[in-house]
């Protein structure tokens, strides 16, 4: 599975630190060989021009949200990233 990300995911990555971006590539990683799993989909969200999902990823310092999507069964998209430093 590949993965492709908007420049809004990316520009709150970016900003991640070294030790708040290795759980968030933690989850990206399992979401690529779970992503039709229960855990990748406990989240899912509907709009206007689809839907996606919301995967939550908690250390005691962060907070974060990637939401993602997949259009075909060979490309996760990861759309966007927030994070809340606690």
């Amino acid at each position: 599975m590949d993965f492709v990300f908007t420049e809004t995911f990316y520009s709150t990555y970016e900003s991640l630190t070294d030790d708040e971006v290795v759980p968030i590539d933690e989850a990206i990683q399992r979401l690529l060989v779970e992503h039709s799993t229960a855990w990748a989909r406990q989240g899912r969200i509907e709009g206007e021009k689809g839907s996606a999902w919301i995967l939550a990823v908690r250390t005691p310092s962060l907070e974060a949200a990637l939401c993602w999507d997949y259009q075909d069964e060979a490309k996760v998209f990861l759309l966007a990233l927030a994070i809340r430093r606690v």
